[in-house]
């Protein structure tokens, strides 16, 4: 079974192939222009550790593909598309295999693993998993934000809200986008402070920021970074 991977080597995203074969004996590294960066394993083997492997083998690694690059032998390199989680970038990367798909979190990666045949289905178990991420995370900041506060809240949904971060009903219920747990953690402790303030006060007078600024002393940088990066968090 063939699988794609992707590793950092000398400050740039090489996309590289991974083969079983059931001759193999050990891994064996080779760059051709087909693949370009090719891994052959024996079937069985622990993919975990490839990378250290390549790693390695760097500057090999390097000084091959760049002589194959030089000679208009080897194809392009491509970089996967990243995924923003709690502020961080992570490299996405799809792995086809049979089976229920799922999600993994593994180091500087998010790795998407599901049948070749629901190829088109990657956004939605990431953003699945985002959803259920943003709701751990949002429930987690509030239940420790409300008792500094002295506020309790109702219900809490978890949305895809096409212009706000976050609302607050008159019934006490919290309404959050999903997408903020792609922002760093103190913005999203920012607006989960925030919402908790509109439960005391439902507008937004002196004394509703002054209930934000008592937990959220920075709550102006955080504002302005959601404003200045709020379009990066998407997929």
């Amino acid at each position: 079974m063939n699988k794609w991977g992707s590793i950092t080597l000398g400050g740039q995203v090489i996309s590289y192939l991974i083969k079983e074969s059931k001759r193999a004996k050990n891994l064996n590294i080779k760059v051709n222009a087909v693949n370009g960066l090719e891994v052959v394993v024996p079937c069985d083997y622990p993919l975990n550790k490839v990378e250290p492997l390549l790693k390695t083998k760097e500057k090999w690694i390097l000084e091959k593909m760049a002589v194959m690059s030089a000679r208009g032998r080897l194809k392009p390199l491509f970089s996967e598309p990243t995924v923003l989680f709690l502020g961080k970038p992570y490299r996405l990367v799809t792995v086809f295999q049979q089976g229920q798909p799922s999600l993994e979190l593994l180091g500087d990666k998010i790795i998407v693993i599901l049948p070749q045949t629901r190829e088109s289905e990657v956004k939605k178990v990431l953003e699945q998993w985002l959803r259920y991420q943003a709701r751990c995370i949002i429930t987690q900041r509030l239940d420790l934000i409300k008792k500094k506060l002295n506020l309790e809240y109702n219900k809490v949904f978890i949305k895809d809200q096409k212009t706000r971060w976050g609302s607050c009903s008159s019934q006490g219920n919290l309404n959050f986008n999903y997408r903020l747990v792609m922002a760093p953690l103190p913005v999203i402790d920012y607006l989960v402070t925030h919402e908790l303030a509109h439960l005391a006060e439902m507008n937004h007078s002196k004394r509703f920021w002054s209930l934000v600024e008592r937990v959220c002393p920075e709550y102006k940088k955080h504002r302005q970074w959601l404003k200045e990066h709020g379009s990066e968090l998407t997929l």
